[in-house]
């Protein structure tokens, strides 16, 4: 038997976008908030399984109160803020509009989570056609202040429609988890 102590155990934030009245990107059958919670689910239940200690923003469709979708998301930095404790990673997890890029984004001259978004490219490339890592200003990773390596990973693109299949949320939550394991290694 394998015991866990709570000073050693990894501390994730796992932040599965959007959410409530605010649906993210949207076609056809397809909801942005929807996906992203259902893989944040899948990638919650492998980072627990391996004896992380996982905090999830939302484990409903909720949103945080806003009345915009910039409300919504500042809102979303105070949960974090004043409700997490400090963390060893953040992922926020989300589905780009048509066109977009796929891939984990970091916050520029954020040196530990260009690193944190390098390791999980390499881990998601194998499974994506095209899987970049980019520098971006989002507020989720500019203004939370719980973890150090941060990173937002959008999935992929609303059009792809195998994102509401479970074996595609499956391999995407394995490539995550596998990304997430070799950074904190």
């Amino acid at each position: 038997m394998v015991v866990i102590y709570e000073s050693t155990r990894k501390k994730i934030i796992l932040d599965p976008g959007h959410g409530g009245k605010f649906p993210g990107t949207v076609e056809g059958g397809s909801i942005e908030k929807n996906i992203v919670l259902q893989v944040s689910q899948r990638i919650r239940t492998k980072l627990v399984n391996e004896g992380a200690l996982v905090y999830m923003t939302r484990t409903t469709d909720k949103d945080f109160g806003g009345t915009t979708a910039g409300t919504d998301i500042n809102n979303r930095v105070a949960y974090i803020n004043n409700n997490i404790p400090a963390s060893h990673a953040l992922v926020s997890i989300h589905v780009n509009a048509i066109g977009g890029r796929i891939g984990s984004f970091y916050q520029q001259n954020a040196t530990a989570s260009k690193t944190f978004a390098e390791t999980i490219q390499r881990a998601c490339t194998p499974w994506f056609d095209v899987f970049g890592c980019y520098s971006a200003d989002f507020a989720i990773l500019r203004d939370t202040t719980k973890a150090s390596a941060k990173s937002l990973i959008e999935i992929g693109v609303i059009d792809d429609y195998e994102l509401n299949a479970a074996w595609k949320q499956e391999r995407i939550a394995s490539a995550i988890v596998d990304g997430i394991r070799n950074y904190l290694s």
